[in-house]
């Protein structure tokens, strides 16, 4: 049976299916591509997050019924906050518990980071089936602990996950839809594109440290670039910039990253898992450079999968004005297209479906 549905006093209902992810676009986007994925395929979706995370702008809550949970990261927070975690988890617990009781959901999903610790808890309590996915080559802490109790564990690319299957990260529609290099790469002409971004919150070494170097570069190689700045360091940036001889486009926040993708002739990022992913699904050249304080180092594994292939080159944080320099000097188009070609071959998981199968199998 393609669509679940249960049978209620003569009325037909979709089985409820909730997925937690917060904080960050790398936890929170994959959520959303198998929310939608989920809900075509004939489930009803509800989703728990927190009441100020990113999810509040990036989630359509007239599509998913929202329910926030009060835990909130406590990494690198203070003493005062590591205290006042037992309780808050606890408190967290509950509304978990009531979320998922009153939306009857069959199955959680969760996509790591702290709102998960919560909500899978509650689904022990309730009995309800548990997913867990992670989205790192190294996985975090929270997806290691949880493993343990899951039902099924999934993990986008080989790691150490207990028992995980590995399927690839969720992709948004949109980037799935994006055309590959052959034809996006077809009598283009023109400066090379660079699109740079820093993650959903932005980064404030790139925007402090990459304006001088493309001014450098645009004496040698014409360049245009569209720069993400995150929300607070638009000034900042808009400023590294004053200036500039070449066409520069700053924004905020990218929410149509599939035209971005199409546009660019390479990336400049951190490697978070999600960025890797859509590389790989869009087939697009990059540069990576890694955030320095990742737990574990996570970010640079992510980046090797791209490298190994010749498809990325990694910078150091500490490098990144002189081999940033470097490469871009001798770069042109041609490799640009080559190195596209190369992050396209590692495409070869439809994760989504995996996920639809393991939710009417365990549902069932």
């Amino acid at each position: 049976m393609k669509i679940e549905e249960i049978c209620e006093d003569n009325f037909i209902k979709k089985v409820n299916i909730m997925i937690a992810a917060a904080g960050t676009g790398g936890h929170i986007n994959p959520g959303i591509a198998i929310a939608e994925y989920l809900q075509k395929n004939g489930y009803k979706i509800s989703w728990l997050g927190t009441p100020k995370g990113m999810e509040n702008k990036l989630i359509n809550k007239t599509k998913f019924q929202f329910t926030p949970l009060s835990i909130s990261g406590v990494r690198n927070k203070g003493l005062i906050k590591m205290i006042k975690l037992p309780f808050i988890l606890m408190i967290s617990t509950i509304q978990a518990i009531k979320a998922l009781w009153l939306s009857k959901a069959k199955l959680l999903i969760v996509m790591g980071g702290y709102v998960s610790v919560p909500a899978a808890l509650a689904a022990k309590v309730l009995n309800i089936k548990l997913i867990v996915h992670e989205q790192n080559a190294i996985p975090g802490l929270t997806n290691k602990v949880l493993s343990y109790i899951s039902d099924i564990n999934y993990s986008a690319f080989t790691n150490s996950l207990k028992g995980s299957q590995i399927i690839g990260n969720p992709i948004r529609k949109e980037v799935q839809k994006i055309s590959g290099p052959k034809k996006r790469f077809l009598n283009r002409k023109g400066p090379l594109r660079v699109l740079v971004f820093g993650g959903s919150l932005g980064a404030k070494v790139f925007n402090q440290h990459l304006p001088p170097v493309f001014k450098k570069i645009n004496e040698k190689n014409k360049i245009s670039v569209i720069h993400q700045s995150g929300e607070n360091m638009f000034d900042l940036l808009d400023q590294a910039y004053k200036n500039a001889k070449f066409k520069v486009e700053i924004k905020k926040y990218i929410f149509d990253m599939d035209k971005k993708y199409s546009w660019a002739d390479i990336v400049i990022a951190r490697s978070g898992a999600l960025t890797v992913s859509e590389m790989i699904q869009s087939g697009t050249a990059s540069i990576l450079i890694p955030y320095p304080f990742a737990v574990d180092d996570h970010q640079y594994f992510n980046a090797k999968i791209l490298e190994d292939v010749g498809a990325a080159y990694i910078i150091r944080e500490k490098d990144l004005e002189k081999k940033l320099m470097d490469f871009l000097t001798k770069l042109d188009r041609k490799k640009c297209k080559n190195m596209a070609m190369n992050a396209k071959q590692l495409q070869r998981y439809d994760s989504c479906n995996e996920i639809l199968k393991a939710c009417t199998s365990l549902i069932k």
